[in-house]
């Protein structure tokens, strides 16, 4: 079924803005309010074919008509209503809310966009603005659909969706920033899946953008808060694994063993968990467990990408460990040769500094062997005191 774009307020608004006797009008209204579009339609066919030359009759039979989803006969309508009289504003929105319909976006822009909205209540130029906003993106006019979005979110600053898609738009575009701003209003307006998932992805890439190490916390920190909200109203997947993300960039490691032991048992044969609770446990300096849930990363790993990513992260495990031919052959699985590089020059320099102490110690020894043997010497009969003269 091809979705509908409502828009009721206006939609009323501009229905009631002639004044007419004509036969059919009244009932036709009356039959639109209540929903009964087939008698509405048939109620303004007749205002139609009494005086086919008057604008508001071919507007309300093509509304009415797009409503009961006959979408190319309501064009042929609302372009006769809208060649009688361009400059009416409720045939200009009820033309391009059809060629919408009928996924003739750019028709539809060029009309909404002719649109004098400086005149209009902010709630009908908002209106506008969201539906001009729709035409735009699909017909590939992002930078305008953006710039139509923002007037439409300033318009209707209490409308959860519009704050919404006014905040996904941003972020397409780059400005974390507004973004945030846009989606934090949506989120308190009324917090949902979409609006708190877009949130959560706005403040984690804050975070990787960040330029200090505070900064980063406090995006990331941020970012945890709200997906741990979402994960309790809705504890999937993919959800929790976002949860984790955001976790691990906040430092709260044990947050992230927790929410990937979860998704884990969501979907055991998954890597992406037991990768999480590596990195987690790498962090907490628990070698040992990171490398045994990395392992299990491995063996759920389908892609060789992935298998390279899980490697590294082992390499560093055992580089850390200093367990220096594990990391070598780990570095290499991932591709890493600048990882190879480092661990084989590490482990030179610990086997050279290991026989520089193993020299020292046997020096050590020799000199304490020696001092033993002048201290028995010494306490041989006639040894204490040198011959005299």
């Amino acid at each position: 079924m091809r979705r509908q774009f409502k828009t009721p307020a206006i939609a009323l608004a501009f229905l009631l803005t002639a004044t007419v006797t004509q036969a059919g009008w009244e009932e036709g209204v009356a039959a639109l309010k209540a929903k009964n579009y087939e008698q509405a339609a048939k109620e303004f066919q007749t205002v139609v074919d009494q005086q086919p030359e008057w604008a508001p009759g071919q507007r309300m039979l093509g509304q009415v008509l797009v409503k009961l989803g006959r979408t190319d006969t309501a064009l042929s309508h609302l372009r006769k209503a809208y060649d009688l009289d361009p400059s009416d504003v409720a045939t200009q929105f009820a033309l391009g809310q059809a060629y919408v319909e009928g996924r003739r976006y750019a028709d539809g822009a060029s009309v909404l966009g002719k649109i004098d909205r400086s005149k209009l209540p902010a709630a009908q130029a908002g209106t506008i603005d969201k539906l001009l906003a729709v035409a735009l993106s699909k017909s590939g006019q992002s930078d305008q659909a953006l710039t139509a979005l923002k007037r439409a979110a300033s318009a209707s600053p209490n409308d959860a969706r519009v704050q919404y898609q006014y905040g996904v738009a941003e972020l397409n575009s780059g400005d974390l920033q507004a973004a945030a701003r846009a989606l934090e209003k949506s989120v308190q307006l009324r917090p949902d899946g979409d609006n708190r998932k877009a949130l959560v992805q706005v403040l984690m890439q804050q975070g990787r953008r960040a330029p200090g190490a505070s900064a980063k916390t406090t995006a990331y920190t941020r970012a945890s808060s709200v997906a741990s909200d979402l994960v309790n109203a809705n504890g999937s997947f993919d959800n929790l694994m976002m949860h984790a993300g955001a976790a691990l960039g906040a430092k709260q490691f044990d947050t992230v063993i927790s929410a990937c032991e979860r998704a884990g048992r969501a979907r055991a044969n998954d890597w992406l968990p037991y990768f999480y609770m590596g990195q987690a446990y790498t962090k907490k300096e628990q070698y040992s467990s990171a490398e045994t849930e990395l392992r299990k990363a491995l063996n759920n790993a389908g892609t060789n990408s992935d298998r390279a990513t899980i490697w590294g992260q082992l390499g560093f495990v055992f580089e850390k460990r200093q367990a220096y031919d594990d990391a070598i052959a780990a570095y290499r699985q991932a591709g890493d040769s600048a990882g190879v590089g480092r661990v084989q020059k590490n482990k030179e320099t610990a086997e050279f500094n290991a026989g520089v102490e193993a020299t020292n110690a046997e020096i050590e020894a020799l000199r304490a062997e020696q001092e033993a043997l002048e201290n028995e010497l010494k306490s041989l009969p006639g040894a204490a005191d040198p011959p005299s003269n």
